[in-house]
């Protein structure tokens, strides 16, 4: 009987340390294989590239006093027009008639002047009768004024030289007082607009030179100078709008381009640690992160970032001369995954 109990209790033993092998190999976990990069101390160059926009230097939309029909238009899309051309006319038929009714109103009350200033001067005229007639001169010169100033603003001039850069009518429609019918614009010099971010913008001032290619134009550089430095952030990008003139003197550039502007920021050439701007990910609160191995293991590190450089960010906080950063597998790993680090 002792015999078997003590064969019963081996058996037993035998099976329970079967059974917790099996669990401890259950939660044996292999280490995910990741690549990495050692995060080193790097000269960053101060020179910034930030995309930017073309704009007219000024511009105006030119349109009628008075409403009606659009007659003539007399210019095109892309002409170069001189101060005090005639750009648009607008039928005056009825403002003529308006005017002739002045004027001839207005011939009376002269020749009604004329008359009655004679008895007025001999005496025989009451004075109330000539408050009147001198009352009714002024009416009658004044709506004159009037018409007349309504038949001339049937013809619309240029109000200083530049460049039709869009038509908004056609001859023959109907148009409201004040509605446009051109856009006219100076191109001799030009406009350049860049949004620079919040930690960059204290590194540009009014007045210093940039750099801007156009790769509309086969790249052709220019060179311009800040004349505008805003101060209130845009409250969703947190950047800052800069503006540049650049002279135009052939008139190449034209608002709408695109262009790659090249600026300085006034900063001597520091050391700092860069990462490749795609390993940077951002969690529910955009807060940013990347993924480094610390002992084996993945590691999530918040970091904040003071600028770009080419395709890296520049590291503000967050790392440190030789932290291993993953740079493939990343997407695999989660807070203290162990991890294999691959060649």
């Amino acid at each position: 009987m002792k015999k078997n109990s003590y064969v019963f209790l081996c058996l037993w033993a035998g099976l329970l340390m079967t059974g917790c092998g099996k669990k401890q190999e259950k939660e044996t976990i292999n280490p995910l294989p990741v690549k990495v990069i050692t995060v080193k101390v790097e000269n960053w160059d101060a020179e910034r590239d930030f995309s930017g926009t073309t704009e007219e230097m000024s511009g105006t939309s030119l349109s009628f006093s008075i409403g009606g029909t659009l007659k003539k238009i007399l210019v095109s899309t892309g002409k170069n027009i001189h101060k005090g051309e005639l750009i648009a006319i607008a039928d005056d038929a009825t403002l003529r008639n308006a005017y002739n009714i002045a004027a001839a109103t207005l011939n009376q009350a002269k020749d009604s002047y004329q008359r009655m200033k004679l008895l007025h001067d001999k005496g025989s005229l009451p004075e109330m009768q000539w408050v009147e007639v001198q009352s009714k001169l002024e009416q009658a010169s004044a709506s004159e004024k009037i018409a007349r100033k309504d038949m001339q603003d049937c013809k619309l001039y240029a109000p200083f030289s530049g460049v039709i850069s869009e038509k908004f009518a056609d001859a023959g429609e109907n148009v409201m007082p004040g509605s446009p019918i051109v856009k006219l614009v100076t191109i001799n010099q030009i406009k350049i607009k860049i949004a620079v971010p919040e930690n960059e913008i204290s590194g540009i001032n009014i007045g210093q030179t940039l750099k801007l290619i156009v790769p509309a134009l086969n790249s052709q550089d220019f060179e311009g100078k800040v004349i505008e430095k805003g101060i209130s952030a845009n409250p969703l990008s947190r950047s800052y709008e800069v503006k540049a003139i650049v002279d135009n003197p052939n008139g190449k550039l034209m608002p709408g381009m695109v262009c790659q502007v090249k600026v300085n920021l006034n900063k001597k050439g520091n050391s700092m640690l860069m990462l490749p701007t795609q390993l940077i990910q951002l969690d529910e609160n955009n807060h940013s992160f990347i993924w480094i191995v610390k002992e084996g293991k993945a590691q999530r590190r918040f970091i904040q970032w003071k600028g770009f450089s080419d395709k890296n960010t520049i590291i503000n906080s967050g790392l440190e001369s030789g932290d291993q950063v993953i740079v493939e597998g990343q997407q695999k790993v989660s807070e203290n995954t162990p991890v294999n680090i691959i060649k």
